[in-house]
């Protein structure tokens, strides 16, 4: 089953798509995108990539380390990303894609996880 997705963005065309409608976040009202991003398929590069090596996972039995922050719950457990920008899908994915250009020298290591990627995991995290 694919689901969609809408991803508030900072910024019109933030992640070189189009905007198709709006959202309401803090009162003010965004531009919003649409992706076909399956949270059934952010599970599994969640398995693939090893994030449960340092994170703590929602539905995801193998996911127990303790290295970073746990990401269950991840949309109310965490108001901001690394405290450095808001909670939100355009910015997750961004951090997914390129963590070490956001932080860098910051124990997140770039794993090399492509946009479509990056929407899937972020898909799976604001699912749970």
């Amino acid at each position: 089953m694919r689901t969609r997705l809408l991803i508030p963005v900072l910024a019109a065309g933030a992640l070189g798509a189009g905007v198709v409608g709006c959202s309401t976040h803090g009162g003010l009202a965004e531009p919003a995108l649409t992706t076909s991003a399956s949270p059934a398929r952010g599970r599994q590069l969640i398995e693939y990539y090893g994030c449960g090596a340092c994170h703590v996972i929602g539905g995801i039995s193998t996911a127990n380390g303790h290295v970073g922050p746990p990401l269950t719950n991840f949309r109310a457990r965490h108001p901001q990303i690394l405290g450095l920008m808001p909670n939100t899908p355009a910015n997750l994915v961004r951090w997914i894609m390129n963590p070490q250009k956001i932080l860098p020298k910051g124990d997140m290591p770039d794993l090399g996880i492509g946009k479509q990627g990056a929407q899937a995991i972020a898909a799976y995290l604001y699912g749970q």
